[in-house]
Formats: C-alpha cells, sequence, structure tokens
C-alpha cells in the first residue's frame, strides 16, 4: 500500500467547501462584531415627548363657614315705615273771637246778613306777629277782594291752612314756592278783609283737609275769652 498521500478531485472540493464554510462564519462573525462594536459606541438616541403638566386650581364646591351665602336677590324690607304726623303750633298769641261752623248760618255784623264760617277768628291787636302752623311750602301769597291779604301754606298729609285779614306788608321772602317751618313769622294781624271790618283785630285762620274745610281747632288749641281773663 502507498502511505503519500493523493490529491484526488473529491478532496478539492472538500477542502474547497470546508474553506469556503470557514469564510462564511468568518465574515458572520466580523460583521457580528463590527455591528456590536457600532451600537457601543453610536447609539441611537431615544427621543421622548415631555410631558406638560398644568397645575389647576382645586375647585370646591363648599364655602367657608364664615362667608355668607351668594344671592341675587334684593333683601326685602317687610317693616312698615311709620308715618310721623306733622306738629302743628298755635299761629298767633290770642283769643278766640269766633268759632268754626260750615253749616250753621252765622249773622256777620259788617255785611248785615247770615253766613257760614269756614274758619277761626283768633282775636289780637294788629301788627301782633302770626306764625305758620308746621312745615310746609307756600302755594299762594295774594290780595283777596273779600279775606285781604291772604297766606295759603301746604303741609303735610293733605292739609292746607289759610291765614286771612293780614297785613299787607309781610317780611321778606314769604311768596309763593318758598318752604317754610312751623313756627316761622309769615306776617301780622291787619284789618283788610272787607267783610270783616266791624270785627276786632284779628286773624281769620282756615283749615282744609284733602281740599274740604274742617275745623282749625281739630289741630290747634286757642284759649278762650274766659280763659283769657283768668290768666289776666
Amino acid at each position: 500500500m502507498n502511505s503519500k498521500f493523493k490529491f484526488t478531485d473529491k478532496t478539492v472540493n472538500t477542502l474547497l467547501y470546508v474553506g469556503a464554510g470557514i469564510l462564511i462564519l468568518a465574515i458572520l462573525g466580523l460583521s457580528i462584531f463590527a455591528f456590536a462594536s457600532r451600537k457601543d459606541k453610536d447609539p441611537t438616541p431615544t427621543l421622548t415627548t415631555p410631558t406638560v403638566t398644568t397645575a389647576k386650581t382645586p375647585v370646591t364646591s363648599a364655602k367657608p363657614k364664615d362667608e355668607p351665602p351668594v344671592t341675587t336677590k334684593k333683601p326685602v324690607n317687610t317693616d312698615t315705615p311709620t308715618a310721623t304726623a306733622p306738629t302743628y303750633t298755635l299761629p298767633l298769641d290770642g283769643v278766640l273771637n269766633k268759632d268754626h261752623d260750615s253749616e250753621l248760618l252765622v249773622y256777620s255784623v259788617t255785611m248785615n246778613d247770615y253766613r257760614v264760617h269756614l274758619g277761626v277768628d283768633i282775636a289780637a291787636t294788629v301788627g301782633s306777629p302770626v306764625y305758620a302752623m308746621a312745615d310746609g311750602k307756600i302755594l299762594t301769597v295774594s290780595e283777596d277782594y273779600l279775606m285781604g291779604t291772604t297766606v295759603k301754606i301746604e303741609h303735610a298729609d293733605g292739609l292746607v291752612s289759610v291765614y286771612s285779614n293780614l297785613q299787607n306788608v309781610l317780611p321778606d321772602g314769604i311768596e309763593a314756592g318758598v318752604s317754610v317751618e312751623g313756627g316761622q313769622l309769615i306776617g301780622g294781624v291787619g284789618e283788610t278783609a272787607i267783610v270783616e271790618q266791624c270785627d276786632d283785630a284779628h286773624l281769620h285762620l282756615e283749615v282744609m283737609k284733602n281740599g274740604k274745610h274742617v275745623d282749625p281747632l281739630d289741630y290747634i288749641t286757642v284759649r278762650t275769652a274766659e280763659e283769657g281773663e283768668k290768666t289776666e
């Protein structure tokens, strides 16, 4: 038997296959190594989207204990307002000379007839001061043909006071549209009323309530002649 190694075609082919396999394995190994080395040296950055957090004010439906409840309705005042009645004062320091009578006819010395007397006559000397009965507004200042110089004042509660037989000259500022206070001087006792010329000097005072004549003595107290004699 010959001991020398002989290359045959089969042997060559086998070596070629083996070599090709080794070469392929080597190439794969180098590729894997190169890829691994590149991944370690140049890693691909991971992109992350930042999370934006918007702070919100916590909403609570509960109100503080010391905070009053909110309401859209206006408070209703259930209290009934108390009307303050005007205070009426004596317009003249004098004596009652003739009463009020809107129905019974009274004899008039001056006119020599019988007629109603819609006011009261308060006797006093000529020039005696006459004052407003209460706060009010002067409606008219006139020269009445029968009742002479007359001042008419409107008060609260539908009341109107009328002062007649005054002197012709009135204090400054006493004119229509002017507001006056109770006890304010508005004139003096005169003798200008033609229909009462024969009577003693006096103030003729009338009072109307809602347009109707009423007795002035329902609002003021005037002393009578008898009472005046007792005080002298």
